[in-house]
């Protein structure tokens, strides 16, 4: 059995309650922007992640490490994160506090417990693909004893990852740009919901999760059309509020209140 729970949902900048990617998948934690640690810490859930897996460095999947690795090091108790990413996530966030900390820099960053993975790394139950967006970024997929999820973080659809994400239980995508802008999106190194509801198709999998959709920028009311142009072709599509919680278990999926 597996838990899942969506902190945050959406694309790019947060909407009202609602920020950007962040997925609790038991005790491992799938991107994690600024408003995160926080959130963590406020439902008592903090202490619960063992490991961080980003996706890549924009602001919007990884401000959160440099807060928590700044609350960690305030709080004095010696406690560290492990933190896996992209070749050059440790340098990104040693440059960063290095420019806010001079003198404390290596303290702080000394809070981090960071690896660096390779597409086609496999660490422990996570395997890695690389994911096609603007930056170095990878797409992970967790596989449990009787459950699998596979998260795209940012990207365009590959063949790599139809291939790393085959058979999966849960794919959770991002959908950043409407329906009929796949050209725009295959661009910026994005997907659209009708290319999220293909790559499902194609890989077989049972459920579908869209993601990081634009809120900020359309409003609310854009989870009518998306949901409907990928159910057309992705029947169990859905898209998930922030705090939604499910279990994953026997390849099921239940929506746990």
């Amino acid at each position: 059995m597996v838990e899942i729970v969506f902190l945050g949902t959406a694309g790019s900048t947060f909407f009202g309650d609602n920020f950007t990617p962040s997925i609790l998948v038991d005790n491992i934690l799938l991107d994690c922007p600024s408003p995160c640690p926080y959130t963590l810490s406020r439902l008592g859930w903090l202490d619960k992640i063992q490991l961080i897996l980003l996706t890549h460095v924009h602001p919007d999947h990884s401000l959160g490490v440099l807060e928590l690795l700044w609350h960690l090091w305030i709080e004095g108790k010696g406690r560290r994160i492990q933190v896996i990413g992209p070749t050059g996530t440790h340098k990104f966030f040693e440059n960063l506090l290095r420019e806010i900390h001079p003198s404390k820099y290596q303290d702080i960053l000394s809070h981090g417990v960071f690896f660096e993975a390779e597409p086609s790394t496999k660490i422990g139950n996570i395997s890695f693909y690389r994911a096609k967006h603007t930056v170095k970024a990878l797409a992970a997929r967790l596989d449990f004893r009787d459950a699998s999820v596979c998260y795209t973080g940012d990207t365009s659809p590959t063949r790599e990852l139809e291939e790393g994400f085959r058979d999966c239980d849960l794919l959770i995508h991002e959908a950043t740009y409407p329906p009929g802008m796949e050209e725009e999106a295959e661009k910026d190194g994005h997907s659209t919901p009708i290319q999220a509801a293909n790559t499902a198709r194609k890989v077989n999998a049972k459920y579908l999760a869209l993601i990081h959709l634009p809120y900020a920028r359309l409003g609310p009311q854009i989870e009518e059309t998306y949901l409907s142009s990928a159910k057309k072709i992705f029947s169990n599509t859905f898209i998930p509020k922030p705090m939604d919680k499910f279990i994953l278990e026997g390849g099921n999926l239940g929506y746990k209140s």
